[in-house]
């Protein structure tokens, strides 16, 4: 069961306003970590302008002093994934309460957007690219001159010259092996202009030196989401807690539903202390940090 508890009765209240402090106490200690500095970066123009991005290694060190200040809790590390532009990073850390068990899961949600870095070497790089292009472009117009010349030089041979070219293009259809040699003998035709294989090789290697020069800011916005806005692809910190009931000792099998009208006082007490361990070490960050900027 995913905190907090959509319940209306003593006991989930009170876990619920553990969890909200626990929630709101990870913000505000994150939030040195996520803090957005100006950096230069060029565009694809040319010219240079000015963006706001964190350091992503910063959120790292802060979940690897979590996880260490987390005293008997069984951790998966620091995690990473990304779709596309979105990008994870997350920890994941468990401990059981008694009869039940508490699963913690830190993690934040950003965007990775790529520019270049402020180089010179850029506009060099695509100066260079837009020449290729105007002469491959040249060659290309040539080479498929010559290529139609060839198809229709083979089609005159083997006496579909004169076709129709409705039915050429189904014979085409039918007959695979004919498509192919006619596709073989036009691609045939680049091997009599070596300075186009030339400028193609050029190309590659001018785009890989272009690539090399890419750079990506990082945004993210300094604000809590929930498991929802997770899944929905929003920017943010997001601190899930689950509960659940160990249902047996042996096999550590647990069930997510939990009957909140069933728990005992002890219970409840040993959950709430278990949550606030959350709570004790972003405190211990958090004053550790506060330390470092008063030194």
């Amino acid at each position: 069961m995913r905190l907090p508890i959509d319940e209306d009765n003593d006991v989930a209240r009170e876990i619920d306003t553990c969890f909200r402090v626990v929630r709101e106490k990870y913000l505000s200690t994150l939030k040195p970590a996520i803090e957005m500095i100006n950096i230069n970066v060029m565009i694809g123009d040319g010219s240079i302008t000015q963006v706001d991005s964190f350091e992503p290694h910063r959120v790292k060190e802060f979940y690897n002093c979590f996880i260490k200040l987390l005293d008997g809790w069984k951790t998966t590390g620091i995690s990473t994934s990304k779709t596309d532009d979105l990008h994870r990073i997350y920890c994941q850390s468990s401990k059981e309460a008694g009869r039940y068990r508490l699963t913690g899961y830190f993690g934040i949600q950003y965007h990775a957007l790529p520019y270049f870095k402020v180089d010179r070497q850029v506009i060099n790089l695509q100066n260079q690219l837009n020449l290729i292009a105007n002469e491959a472009g040249k060659a290309f117009t040539t080479i498929a001159t010559k290529g139609d010349q060839i198809i229709q030089s083979e089609l005159q041979r083997i006496g579909y010259g004169n076709t129709d070219i409705e039915e050429l293009i189904i014979k085409l259809i039918e007959d695979k092996e004919l498509a192919d040699s006619l596709d073989k003998k036009a691609a045939a035709a680049e091997n009599e202009f070596p300075k186009f294989q030339e400028m193609s090789k050029k190309r590659d290697k001018l785009f890989s030196e272009l690539n090399n020069l890419i750079v990506e800011v990082y945004q993210i916005l300094p604000n809590s989401i929930d498991y929802d806005k997770l899944i929905q692809g929003e920017e943010g910190a997001i601190a899930d807690i689950s509960l659940e009931k160990v249902k047996n000792q042996r096999t550590k099998e647990t069930d997510s539903y939990v009957n909140f009208s069933k728990l005992s006082k002890e219970d409840v007490k040993l959950i709430d202390s278990t949550l606030s361990e959350f709570g004790s070490a972003l405190m211990q960050i958090e004053s550790s940090g506060s330390k470092a900027n008063n030194q």
